[in-house]
């Protein structure tokens, strides 16, 4: 009974929203057809009658994977990458395939060749990028529970954006097989849902591993960065909080091997089908054109450094608590370009930090391992706050 009133559900607020371009029909068959056939998988499992989206960078048997492009999406994939079918083995159903920015490359999932995202809960704002169709279903009432990529806060941003949860994992923490890779050293498959209570029994599935819920975080010590407006939350749950700064020198290194990575994930494309792509990535992939070996290997050293530095500050510290977005969340029709920067100053420089991540709205937590993270956010969320809304 469960299972069919979840799908119902979903059909519903599909139709409520077929104007807001959340999900890609690129498949033989159209997503509220489809939905039809989810009464007949096997019940049973952790996530049994759980619906889902995935970002459509991800492989499932049967549809097209168009990577939010023109140039991909022709074929229908011949197997399914095993972060999605894990969560069908566990009783998941799966809606349909999520849009997002063009080659997940963006902030905002305005998408030229399959319709601007349109965010279901602030109607003035974007829905961030580029997991932009993800947050915007679980916003919508389309799915419980999402699947998203995150390179540079590509899951964490649309969080925000739309008043949703977010985990970024550490790096090879969800196995990225059949995934459309960005720039590989920074790319990972993160959940998404409307709560970390329900994104952490998606986490416990797709790693295997449970998560102990804290009471309290009495003994924690916790770093506040950004002046992050919810830090009274945490001294109230028993944490001891100390300011400290984020290394944003980390990000010269990160944005040279994230372009770099990203022209030759795109060399067999571009420049030859540049026709293909939105201005924006064009500009994107011609910036960083020029970027070669002798660059590269300075900013992996670079990095390297930098990260070893900021592990030195993180000693003695049990986590730490910032904003999501680095400035106000990106206005629909925004020129992407002039504001990605601000927006995602912080998210990038945690990723290029490779520390796990979980956004809840506008606070963002980040920690040494994914169970710090998920715990004091099942701790912050037990006090029944409300999801931090975007600026």
């Amino acid at each position: 009974m469960e299972r069919a009133a979840a799908i119902a559900r979903s059909a519903e607020a599909i139709r409520r929203h077929s104007d807001h371009n959340i999900l890609i029909e690129a498949g033989r068959t159209p997503v509220i057809d489809r939905l039809a056939t989810l009464a007949e998988q096997p019940p049973g499992g952790p996530l049994d009658g759980w619906t889902f989206v995935a970002k459509d960078m991800i492989d499932v048997t049967g549809l097209p994977t168009t990577r939010g492009s023109a140039l991909y999406g022709t074929q229908e994939a011949l197997t399914t990458a095993p972060c999605v079918d894990v969560l069908e083995q566990a009783g998941a159903l799966l809606v349909g395939k999520a849009n997002q920015h063009e080659f997940a490359w963006g902030i905002t999932s305005e998408n030229p060749h399959w319709g601007d995202v349109r965010n279901p809960r602030h109607d003035h704002l974007a829905p961030g990028g580029s997991s932009g169709g993800t947050a915007a279903a679980l916003a919508a009432g389309i799915a419980r529970f999402g699947l998203g990529t995150d390179t540079g806060g590509s899951v964490r941003i649309p969080a925000s954006c739309c008043g949703v949860v977010g985990l970024r994992p550490s790096a090879g923490a969800v196995p990225g097989a059949g995934v459309a890779p960005l720039a590989p050293m920074f790319d990972v498959v993160g959940p998404m849902a409307t709560s970390v209570a329900d994104l952490t029994r998606v986490w416990e599935v797709l790693s295997g591993a449970p998560i102990d819920p804290a009471d309290s975080l009495a003994g924690w010590a916790v770093g506040v960065a950004e002046g992050c407006a919810w830090a009274a939350s945490f001294a109230e749950l028993g944490a001891e909080l100390h300011e400290i700064a984020l290394p944003y020198g980390i990000l010269g290194p990160y944005w040279t091997i994230v372009g770099a990575q990203a022209r030759r994930t795109h060399e067999a494309t571009y420049p030859r089908n540049a026709a293909d792509y939105s201005e924006g990535v064009r500009r994107k992939l011609d910036n960083a054109g020029g970027i070669g070996h002798a660059d590269y290997a300075a900013a992996v050293a670079g990095l390297a450094a930098a990260r070893a530095a900021f592990a030195s500050l993180m000693t003695g510290l049990d986590l730490l608590i910032m904003p999501t977005l680095g400035g106000p969340a990106p206005r629909v029709g925004c020129d992407e370009a002039a504001v990605r920067g601000e927006v995602g100053r912080i998210t990038s420089v945690v990723s290029a930090l490779g520390l796990p991540a979980l956004a809840i709205g506008d606070l963002q937590l980040v920690g040494r391992d994914e169970s710090a993270v998920l715990r004091a956010g099942l701790a912050w969320e037990a006090r029944g706050e409300a999801i931090p809304q975007p600026r």
